[in-house]
């Protein structure tokens, strides 16, 4: 695609989420699990972790090693250079990284924020409207600037406690997963919260 379609093609759907009234669902969120997971990235992840005794981060950074012939503390240099505040990888065009943090959803975050990325997963006690990654204001950010990019890595990387007191007094806290995660598998995964079933493409995978 050259850069003038899109440009065109972003402003498109940005005139789309405007007019979300009339045209429901063209900004409806995330692609679905069962679209968004290639099935080799999934086996591959899972593989690589139960192999490994120690942290998921040192087992994705060694299987990084493998991929490129390197060795882990070269990865894991390359990835304390990544930036904390742009994501390196395109939710709309890229279909690996969209899958593979889709994977790191399904494994991490669905618990709480549910199979279809809407806030009341099956530890959740109650739905948190701010965890609606299919509510309008993070649909249409998302074709703004691609999302918030800074507050979303943050809060995956230093963790979050929400506001929101539940009927017990209790507050709902998603923990840090900064020292569980790579800032590159943070990113993945912001880049699967980015996607937008508009974009979702099957045919990526034949």
């Amino acid at each position: 695609m050259n850069p003038n379609a899109h440009t065109r093609r972003r402003i498109s759907v940005v005139l789309t989420c405007a007019a979300i009234a009339i045209l429901p669902g063209a900004c409806s969120g995330p692609q679905p699990l069962s679209v968004a997971i290639l099935p080799q990235h999934e086996q591959a992840y899972l593989k690589v972790i139960a192999e490994r005794s120690d942290t998921q981060k040192d087992a994705f950074f060694a299987m990084k090693a493998r991929a490129a012939g390197s060795n882990a503390a070269t990865e894991a240099q390359a990835d304390s250079r990544l930036s904390t505040t742009r994501n390196p990888f395109d939710a709309y065009k890229d279909f690996d990284a969209v899958s593979r943090g889709a994977v790191l959803y399904k494994v991490y975050c669905m618990s709480c924020h549910g199979p279809d990325a809407r806030g009341q997963g099956p530890a959740m006690p109650a739905r948190l409207p701010k965890m609606d990654f299919h509510a309008f204001g993070k649909r249409f950010a998302a074709t703004l600037h691609r999302g918030a990019p800074r507050a979303w890595f943050r809060k995956i990387h230093d963790g979050h406690t929400s506001k929101v007191i539940n009927e017990d007094g209790s507050k709902n806290t998603m923990p840090a997963f900064g020292d569980i995660l790579a800032r590159e598998q943070i990113w993945q995964t912001i880049s699967y919260l980015q996607s937008l079933d508009r974009y979702s493409d099957p045919a990526r995978s034949q």
